[in-house]
């Protein structure tokens, strides 16, 4: 069915259509006999900017093909991909619209990174000598110079000059604080080029990832790439992360009508990849915390507890998972692993630690939490795991003042915040050691 055409076949007909922003969607049902049938989508766009990306390189990296004869559309031009029956217009343009607004933020951070996006208008043949990497693994050289470091809440960048003998350049190291990366900040560093190297010398030989720049070496200063390069590392703290960001959110966008532009495994099986397949930590071994570089650690494939609170309850949660992790318990709090909540499908995800893979939930009682959607959310998670396991017990409430949880039988026994944190984490250690 994929190579027959999106627009001719025995009998068409336009099952719905929608007008929405720079958009012109139309859903067209296609029948070649009697159980040969195909629907398609036709998307014409109708505004374009004068510079930047435009709505056509959106729909190009959604896998739609262009067509300049297309019956269903009124300017004769669109982009067309076949879809499920019943595929929903208007959702479609929501998502559509959105993931094409955080692919521009995306594009105008990486611009200032030093990044093209995969796939957009080709380079001259100066562009691509601007931008020509060097041969080789980025680390092994004949001399490497150290130049420039920074970092913000999620990497560290380091930034050198190699000369191999027959090529100068620079290279750009990039190291999560947090490691291992998510599968889905994987992906969009595999879509952006960058390469791992096991062993950098500039993280004292652990694990990074890299780029590198050919020095372009010109008898007019101004036509090289020096200022280029250190512009472009100059960059990187204040905007590198915020276009992983918004390049996630912009494929979560588009993952919401079955659509994805990363080269990125389907929901679920990432689920599986970042969960099932991580090492658990040690649960005798007590963290050294290192003070120039944030916890590093991977993501359990089990939890002895999982601690669900509001906001508000942050500073309660925190001291609690912080004395329970001091004393080797392995503890699921979000602040731990924030590269690896970053670009989730956070209801999938939440659901698999607080319905499948903890032993305790200690809920943080409180008026706030019965307020905020994803407390409420993970607790149904928690309470389904109560339900299956027929009485024993998994939820341990801490109430922080009178509110009460819907759902949550009055019997089942508390602490009041009152005991104070330190005395609750002895409690909690207890009854896992016991």
């Amino acid at each position: 069915m994929a190579a027959k055409d999106h627009h001719t076949a025995l009998r068409t007909e336009i099952l719905s259509k929608v007008n929405a922003g720079y958009i012109e969607i139309v859903l067209a049902k296609l029948q070649w006999g009697k159980d040969d049938i195909a629907f398609t989508l036709h998307v014409n766009p109708s505004a374009f900017t004068s510079a930047g990306l435009q709505t056509t390189d959106w729909l190009r990296f959604l896998g739609f093909k262009e067509n300049m004869q297309c019956q269903f559309s009124n300017a004769r031009r669109c982009f067309s991909k076949e879809v499920p029956e019943g595929y929903d217009l208007q959702r479609f343009a929501t998502a559509f619209n959105d993931g094409f607004g955080q692919l521009r933020k995306a594009e105008a951070d990486l611009q200032a990174c030093g990044f093209r996006l995969p796939g957009r208008r080709q380079l001259s043949a100066r562009g691509q000598a601007f931008l020509q990497e060097v041969s080789g693994d980025g680390h092994a050289a004949m001399t490497t110079n150290f130049i420039d470091a920074s970092a913000d809440t999620r990497f560290c960048y380091k930034f050198t000059f190699i000369g191999t003998g027959g090529e100068k350049g620079y290279v750009t190291h990039y190291r999560p604080l947090h490691p291992p990366l998510s599968s889905e900040v994987r992906s969009v560093f595999r879509y952006l080029g960058l390469k791992e190297f096991h062993q950098c010398p500039e993280f004292d030989f652990e694990a990074c990832h890299y780029r590198t720049l050919q020095l372009l070496e010109t008898d007019n200063p101004f036509e090289g790439n020096v200022d280029f390069a250190y512009q472009s590392f100059g960059a990187h703290a204040m905007r590198f992360s915020p276009a992983i960001e918004a390049l996630l959110a912009a494929n979560a966008a588009a993952e919401r009508v079955g659509l994805s532009f990363l080269p990125i495994a389907m929901p679920a099986e990432r689920l599986r990849a970042d969960i099932v397949q991580q090492i658990r930590l040690p649960t005798n071994t007590k963290p050294e915390p290192n003070p120039t570089m944030a916890f590093d650690a991977a993501l359990p494939s089990n939890f002895d507890v999982a601690i669900s609170f509001a906001g508000t309850e942050r500073e309660l949660a925190e001291k609690l998972a912080e004395i329970l992790r001091a004393a080797g318990i392995v503890v699921f709090y979000d602040n731990f692993y924030p590269e690896h909540l970053w670009g989730k499908n956070l209801t999938a995800f939440l659901d698999e630690i607080y319905r499948k893979r903890a032993k305790f939930c200690v809920v943080f009682v409180s008026t706030e939490y019965n307020d905020r959607k994803w407390t409420i959310h993970e607790l149904r998670s928690a309470q389904a795991k109560a339900l299956e396991q027929k009485g024993d017990e998994y939820i341990l409430p801490v109430k922080v003042d009178n509110a009460e949880l819907d759902g949550l039988p009055p019997n089942v026994g508390y602490v009041g915040i009152s005991l104070g944190i330190e005395k609750i984490a002895e409690l909690l250690i207890k009854k896992l050691r016991g």
